[in-house]
């Protein structure tokens, strides 16, 4: 009795062990996992207003982005972006997700907004709100300035004086790696980068309608790509006599009618 009573003992001691065992390289593998790293989100929050006491048409919506402005030659580059359909007046509340992992030490980020309606850009902002994102001075509020009377009076909407990047050039699309540019001064003078080389004219502008002159440029040698889509981009501007606005986009247009380019503002 006492014998079998010692070898059922030492069988339930080997499975304890075992288990013991086991339960310890389960331990081990569990902890020894690694873990992925999580982008960490933040939010930046505030509100936009506008001095005009008007209802916005229901088919308007408000776009704020958060963006890296901190090349002067280039155009800024979106890091967060919120758009809010059909807004009731101002003042417009909005909030941004953003990843801290795109903020770059030492680089400049801003706050710019505008209100769209259809075809036509409402309002804009029309000054650099310059906001640190891993540590904003709240309340945030972006003033935007009107840029059309009423839904019945239209006015013409300059283009001068703003940064403007190709997005589409004869429905052909762009190169991503190229940065097609377009500024007009405010006396007419022209300047930009057909995406290897830069360029000069000079503008004519009156109401929608729009012509450049002759145009230089540097004579820098680029990949066969880059070239190709500046001298395009160098033809469209020469075949140019018109603009419009479409959802706060530049359209060039030429004498039938067609759209030859599109270009995007760049704060």
């Amino acid at each position: 009795m006492l014998k079998g009573l010692t070898k059922t003992l030492s069988i339930v001691a080997a499975l304890t062990a075992g288990i013991g065992v086991l339960g310890g390289a389960a331990m081990f593998f569990t902890t020894s996992m690694p873990t992925a790293s999580i982008a960490a989100d933040k939010t930046i929050s505030g509100k936009v207003v506008y001095r005009e006491r008007i209802a916005l048409p229901p088919e308007a919506h408000l776009v704020v982005q958060l963006t890296d402005v901190s090349l002067a030659d280039a155009p800024s580059k979106t890091i967060g972006e919120t758009r809010i359909e059909a807004p009731q007046g101002s003042p417009i509340p909005f909030a941004i997700n953003f990843d801290t992992d795109e903020i770059e030490p030492q680089h400049t980020y801003a706050l710019q907004a505008r209100i769209v309606a259809g075809d036509t850009l409402w309002f804009v902002t029309d000054e650099r709100y310059t906001v640190d994102p891993k540590n904003p001075q709240e309340p945030i509020e972006l003033k935007v300035v009107m840029v059309r009377k009423s839904a019945d009076e239209s006015v013409a909407i300059g283009i001068e004086g703003k940064d403007w990047l190709a997005e589409d050039i004869q429905g052909g699309g762009v190169v991503d790696t190229a940065q097609t540019t377009l500024l007009v001064d405010s006396n007419g003078t022209v300047s930009g980068s057909g995406g290897c080389n830069r360029f000069m004219s000079k503008a004519t502008i009156s109401g929608s309608n729009i012509s450049f002159a002759e145009i230089g440029s540097t004579y820098m040698q680029c990949p066969p790509a880059l070239m190709n889509q500046e001298r395009k981009f160098l033809d469209v501007l020469g075949k140019t006599r018109s603009y419009k606005m479409d959802s706060g986009k530049l359209v060039l247009i030429d004498e039938g009618g067609d759209e030859l380019a599109r270009l995007a503002q760049s704060l």
